[in-house]
Parts: C-alpha cells; structure tokens; sequence
C-alpha cells in the first residue's frame, strides 16, 4: 500500500532535521580552530555577540526539534515547547542574518544611512513574516470538534503557512546579495584590493547557497554554518 504523499512529505521533514543535528555538531569541529583563532580572546563587539547567538542557539534549536520529532508524547499540551522552539529559530536565524548585514555594511564602507534602512527592512520583514504566518495558519487550522476526544497536540508536522516567513527571509537575502553586486560594479570595477575581492567573493558565494536553503529544510542550521563562515572569512580578510 503507497503511503500518502502528505504523510511521506512529513517523514521527509523529520529524516532531514534530524539529520542536521549531526551534521551542524560535525560542522562546529571542523570550524572550531577558525572560531579560536578569529573569535575567542577578542573584544566583544556586535558581530561577536550575533555570532555566538546565531552559532550556539541553533544547537538548542536543533536539539529542540530533534526531540519533537523521536518524542512519543502522547495526551500532552506542547503549546509552549512549540513557541519556546520556535521562538529560538528565529531568534537564531535572526542572528545570522546580522552577520550578513555587517558584511554588506562593510563593503558599503560603513555607509550608516544603509545600515538604517537594512535594519529598518529587517525589522519590517520579521514582523510581516511571523505575523502573516501567523495569521494564515489560523485560517488553514483544522476547527476542533468539541464532542471529540482529547488529542495530543505534539505531533511533529511542517504548516503550510511557514512558507511565508521563508518567503521574506530569501527576499531579504535576495535584497543583500543585489547590494554587495551593485557596490562591486559602481565603485569598486576595476579595484585589484586583495580585501575587496575577498568581501565581495565571499558575500557572493556565502549569501547564494544561504538564499537557496532558505525556501528548503533545514534552514536554521544552514544558516548558521554559512553564517559563521562570513565572518571568519570576513575577519580574515582584514588581516
């Protein structure tokens, strides 16, 4: 008997979230000498602050859900695990995509009228993506029936509506990687900078796969790993 294709769309998601745990504990110690030697013993600054936000709650958030997919929690109320978990995704991925804005702002050589108007953009598309998302899943929720009996509210399942947020999230990311291209061709053409190249090089080729696993599972750890790896190659570039 073929399974039904929500049901294996499901499987899928919960295979693949799984999976990253290990691989994001894989990727921590293959970064770990990069994390020493451009992160520890240096003064804390905003980008250091984002970096351990964005590299270390994504673990938590990981394990959060690796949990909500192996748990057998029957008859239980998990409204508050969801929100906590989803809470810390967010504010994870949030994270990340800070480090991603220092690293346009850097190129736009600190230019503080963009750095206004990236931040003021974010902070539109956060509130527009939870909130839609939100909204949406209200109207997509199945009604409960009251003479029904009792059920769990734990099942592990990806809402529809989630797609949203990820919709703004890579339109966001879309907005970065136009900004890094356009700087590169406006003033920076016929620049033989060794630090110019390695920015810009490094935005492309960082911010175009994190642009690509934001409308695909699993986001958070994704951007976590490709996220720390912007600011170790951003610090490297300065030496």
């Amino acid at each position: 008997m073929v399974a039904p294709i929500e049901n294996i769309g499901i499987q899928t998601a919960k295979y693949c979230n799984v999976a990253s745990l290990g691989v994001l504990i894989f990727d921590y110690f293959l970064t770990l000498e990069p994390e020493i030697r451009w992160t520890w013993n240096r003064r804390w600054n905003v980008a250091r602050v984002l970096f351990v936000i964005s590299r270390y709650m994504a673990f938590v958030a990981a394990v959060m859900t690796s949990y909500a997919v192996l748990a057998t929690r029957a008859n239980e109320n998990c409204s508050n695990f969801s929100r906590a978990s989803n809470a810390i995704h967010i504010i994870s991925i949030i994270a990340a995509e800070g480090l991603l804005i220092i690293r346009t702002y850097a190129f736009w050589k600190q230019s503080k009228k963009l750095l206004v108007i990236l931040l003021v953009l974010a902070a539109i598309c956060i509130v527009c993506g939870v909130g839609l998302t939100d909204f949406v899943g209200g109207l997509l929720a199945v009604p409960v029936d009251p003479s029904a009996p009792p059920t769990s509210n734990c099942t592990f399942q990806a809402g529809r509506s989630s797609a949203i947020q990820y919709g703004f999230l890579a339109a966001y990311e879309i907005l970065l990687l136009s900004l890094m291209v356009f700087k590169k061709y406006k003033d920076y053409r016929d620049s033989n900078s060794r630090l110019v190249r390695a920015v810009f090089q490094g935005g492309v080729w960082y911010l175009t796969p994190i642009i690509f696993v934001s409308v695909a599972k699993p986001q958070l750890v994704l951007h976590s790993m490709l996220a720390s790896r912007v600011l170790f190659s951003l610090r490297e570039s300065d030496q």
